[in-house]
């Protein structure tokens, strides 16, 4: 949800920016995969409401978007897992039905893109599937976007990969700053 935030950010307030960084946004956003992505989004606030975060985060922490952090980091997605299990289920699942389920999909904001003045920074993970084609319709349709693809990387891509998404993220501030892109 915090790819989709920054995103709506820059477009609802882009005199308050120099630049964005959007990672991972775009889940929920094919057409043909939707009603299964509201209806899965759906059950996981049952499941919250009804079983807590632990017994959610067993299921939707082992998920293919989600799997390879493990694979790579046993002990960062136990952790990651053990903070997913102590917030608050109720909180999570009012954030999932009134965020989540509401938003427009990445291509219902393509208007508000195309006006995007700052630079922005792409993230997403080539393992991250429902991000994929999201991220390159951003890229397209944002003038001044840049898009990192991570290998063989989920959706958690600065959890997964750390020292990469640091030096690419710093990378793209300190060429924001240096070349007087931003306003």
């Amino acid at each position: 949800m915090g790819g989709y935030a920054a995103l709506n950010f820059g477009i609802s307030h882009p005199e308050m920016l120099l630049s964005i960084a959007i990672c991972g946004a775009g889940h929920g956003s094919d057409p043909a995969r939707r009603p299964q992505f509201l209806d899965d989004s759906k059950a996981m606030v049952t499941k919250m409401l009804s079983d807590g975060m632990e017994a959610v985060g067993k299921t939707y922490l082992s998920g293919p978007t989600r799997r390879r952090f493990a694979e790579k980091d046993a002990r960062g997605a136990a952790e990651f897992a053990d903070r997913f299990a102590s917030h608050s289920a109720l909180g999570a699942a009012l954030t999932t039905r009134g965020c989540q389920l509401r938003r427009k999909t990445i291509y219902d904001l393509a208007a508000g893109m195309a006006d995007i003045k700052v630079p922005v920074l792409i993230v997403a993970g080539d393992d991250d599937d429902p991000c994929l084609d999201p991220a390159l319709f951003m890229k397209r349709n944002i003038p001044d976007a840049r898009l990192a693809i991570f290998p063989r990387t989920t959706h958690s891509v600065n959890l997964e990969e750390p020292e990469l998404f640091n030096r690419v993220l710093l990378d793209f501030l300190a060429s924001v700053d240096s070349n007087g892109e931003a306003r």
